[in-house]
């Protein structure tokens, strides 16, 4: 929606970066690790285990519904107040699932793939093109993205890295593509241009899983060959796990009860950087 404002106003208005966060009323801040859920996040209203398979917090929520929070990832120059809150206002932020994977994202011109270095990767992208959260300036050229993701160090493997664009039309139209640009083990694009799953190594009747699958770093980069210099236009990228079980699976698993129905046993953690803009 925030594209469509230059058209009739002049200005962005949501002109926005990713941050994530909790909503936990136990004192637990960063607390969101889906096998470390036994108090739940609500104090006695999910504190126990079949209040959190069958009782509903506040009169607006199941307890089944909920999940242990999400985590604000940020890049800053030092480990400071005022290097945060800098980086926190230029945007250069990202968001997880909950999950601590690392992200990083650039676009510009001339960022094109050589090698899978992150570190070369990183300069290349300050010099030559513009952070997650920045915007690129007016160009005939298409931009080339350049984007590295490392596992949560105690967590799952990574499965891929996905951009998304967005983009408004000439006449206000909303549109939206999903590419995947990095994944891991040896899958290929099917006919349709898919790309098939990771598969699943959880076994949902002990909750465990295994790093057989998926890799501990992605590096992608991809060219927007359908760029068009006079339309806004926002890319941002999605970094996703391998399959783990759900917190209420952990809850059956330990209390000997069975799977919850009507909520999935498995998820797939996530990262999402603060976009990159581009304005004509």
């Amino acid at each position: 929606q925030g594209l469509a404002w230059p058209q009739s106003l002049g200005v962005k208005p949501f002109h926005y970066g990713f941050v994530g966060g909790s909503d936990s009323h136990n004192g637990t801040p960063g607390n969101t690790a889906e096998d470390n859920f036994i108090a739940g996040g609500h104090g006695v209203a999910d504190a126990t285990v079949d209040r959190r398979r069958t009782g509903a917090i506040g009169g607006w929520i199941k307890g089944k519904d909920q999940n242990p929070g999400t985590l604000t990832g940020v890049w800053a120059g030092q480990n400071t107040r005022e290097e945060i809150w800098d980086a926190l206002q230029r945007r250069e932020t990202f968001a997880t699932s909950g999950t601590r994977i690392r992200v990083r994202f650039f676009g510009g011109v001339g960022l094109a793939g050589k090698g899978g270095d992150p570190v070369a990767l990183a300069k290349n992208g300050y010099s030559r093109g513009v952070p997650m959260g920045g915007t690129l300036p007016p160009s005939s050229k298409r931009p080339t993205f350049a984007m590295h993701a490392m596992k949560d160090p105690d967590g799952a493997n990574l499965d891929r890295i996905q951009i998304i664009k967005g983009w408004v039309d000439a006449g206000g139209g909303q549109h939206e593509k999903i590419v995947d640009v990095a994944w891991s083990g040896g899958r290929k694009r099917g006919t349709d241009g898919g790309l098939p799953g990771v598969g699943n190594t959880v076994d949902t009747k002990t909750a465990a899983y295994t790093n057989s699958i998926g890799s501990p770093e992605l590096v992608g980069h991809w060219t927007d060959d359908e760029f068009d210099p006079k339309q806004y236009a926002l890319y941002y990228a999605r970094v996703i796990e391998i399959p783990t079980p759900r917190w209420s699976t952990f809850d059956a698993v330990r209390a000997g009860l069975p799977l919850l129905e009507g909520v999935p046993a498995t998820i797939q953690e996530r990262a999402w950087t603060s976009p990159i803009w581009y304005a004509p």
